[in-house]
């Protein structure tokens, strides 16, 4: 393998993200819909839609999956691409960890330090340590 070509190839492993595993993802679901549940209805009154708890902006963020909001939140399927694209698009170090995806998703990509991001990832924590969560339905 010619210099350059290792060269290129530890840039783009370096620059890879840290993968979102399904039981940080499980334990994010848990905390934001009180045990990983479509909630019902599927938006509370101020637009937190979905077992995530995702907004029509992280939505968008997100890449505007399947085209309308309320199609999206109300798919389990389209709830947890929304989530992983949107931490593709926030969280892009190779080294992020759990409390980094947890913090982006309560705080978004410039509150991750705000207060209500650390309550929420000690509430993510403490799933994670417990044995709280259940996958989403598949």
């Amino acid at each position: 393998m010619s210099l350059v070509a290792l060269a290129l190839f530890l840039v783009a492993v370096g620059s890879a993200s840290a993968e979102l595993t399904d039981e940080c993802l499980a334990c994010m679901c848990y905390v934001s819909s009180q045990g990983c549940k479509m909630p019902t209805p599927v938006c509370s009154y101020s637009e937190i839609c979905g077992p995530w708890g995702i907004t029509r902006g992280y939505w968008i963020d997100g890449g505007q999956l399947l085209g309308d909001f309320y199609e999206c939140v109300g798919d389990w399927q389209c709830n947890e691409d929304t989530v992983r694209a949107y931490m593709d698009r926030y969280v892009p170090s190779a080294d992020a960890t759990c409390e980094d995806y947890s913090r982006t998703h309560a705080g978004g990509p410039w509150g991750s330090g705000a207060s209500y991001a650390t309550d929420y990832w000690y509430a993510v924590k403490d799933c994670l340590d417990f044995g709280y969560f259940t996958p989403p339905p598949q």
